[in-house]
């Protein structure tokens, strides 16, 4: 009987472990640094962009226009919104935004896309 049966493909082997360590790699380079993830080194969002525009996005929520966005709510605003990357409940500065990725937003500001932490 041939010995071939416990024998372990070497070019085999040698994908798994490549496979493992370029999953390692992979897996340490997609987690987001906590500075980034909280938005301290993203430029703010500006309300003339394209996207914010779409969803309304004001800097400030006090300059939201009530009759074209009624879901809008006094005290509503980014720093208690479960899309904000910043502190929960940040009541002042910038803060990355799960739906604005790639910028930070004000805390004190609101998009249509707002919804409470729970």
């Amino acid at each position: 009987m041939s010995d071939s049966k416990n024998q372990t493909d070497p070019s085999r082997r040698a994908f798994l472990a490549g496979a493992a360590v370029a999953a390692s790699v992979a897996a340490i380079g997609l987690k987001p640094r906590t500075a980034s993830a909280a938005g301290e080194n993203l430029p703010h969002l500006s309300e003339s962009d394209p996207l914010a525009k779409s969803l309304g996005y004001r800097a400030h929520a006090s300059n939201v226009d009530r009759k074209k966005y009624p879901n809008f709510k006094p005290g509503d605003r980014c720093g208690i919104c479960r899309f904000f990357l910043g502190k929960p409940g940040q009541k002042s500065g910038y803060g990355g935004c799960q739906i604005y990725a790639g910028y930070s937003v004000n805390a004190d500001g609101w998009c249509a896309s707002y919804n409470a932490r729970s």
